[in-house]
């Protein structure tokens, strides 16, 4: 694959709308994008008609720039959708659509803060955890995911409200290190409240690591869902 998002934009940029549309085809194709592929189609032939009309001398300066800016305003749009990288559509994993992963991130972020909250309940039932010590894991831990679920929240109400958007494809190494964070992230809250609950570990020294997580890599989780949901507007 010669192209890259980049050298398409830049294409867009100089005004070579057809030698984008070209690339950015040859982009979709290669990564198996069969929607983004018709629809660039489409936009290609709208693209070369027009030029063809202009070139004829069919069309007025005015009608020949509104139609340019329509036609570059999609073409931006339907490149701004490609994933990052080129993947195959073949011999390698299919691409992840971005609502697809963002189901996928709000499940797996419910999942475990449920276990750890579970787990906690679990200690604190069988006398690990005092009230006042089950309470104050609880307040510390929950502040977290009330961001995460306020935001998450906010943008499904927002495309309630809006209607579907078009398909955006994500790839390359944001998805995998979300996959091996998380699930690293809920494994050293639930060890330190298991170290705990074994008096490894004071209430205190436990309260410092679980903060330390939290400020930590929960900034780092923090940045995956804020990058993903918007807040309705």
């Amino acid at each position: 694959m010669d192209h890259t998002k980049s050298s398409i934009r830049q294409l867009i940029t100089q005004g070579k709308l057809e030698a984008a549309n070209a690339a950015a085809l040859e982009y979709a194709e290669y990564s198996g994008l069969s929607d983004i592929a018709n629809a660039l189609t489409v936009l290609g032939s709208r693209a070369q008609n027009h030029h063809e009309k202009w070139n004829a001398g069919l069309i007025s300066y005015e009608e020949y720039s509104r139609a340019h800016a329509q036609i570059t305003h999609s073409l931006t749009d339907w490149v701004s959708r490609l994933p990052d990288e080129p993947t195959p559509g073949k011999k390698r994993r299919r691409l992840l659509t971005e609502a697809t992963f963002k189901k996928r991130l709000f499940y797996l972020l419910c999942l475990i803060k449920v276990a750890v909250i579970l787990r906690l309940s679990y200690h604190w039932s069988t006398g690990g955890f005092s009230n006042d010590q089950f309470q104050g894991t609880v307040a510390l831990l929950a502040p977290a995911l009330a961001a995460y679920i306020s935001v998450m929240v906010a943008d499904y109400l927002r495309q309630h409200h809006k209607g579907p958007e078009p398909p955006r494809y994500i790839s390359g190494p944001l998805v995998t290190f979300s996959y091996f964070l998380l699930p690293i992230y809920g494994l050293l809250l639930l060890l330190f409240i298991e170290l705990k609950a074994k008096s490894a570990f004071s209430f205190a020294q436990m309260n410092t690591w679980l903060a330390l997580v939290e400020s930590v890599l929960g900034a780092y989780v923090g940045q995956i869902v804020f990058s993903f949901f918007r807040k309705g507007g």
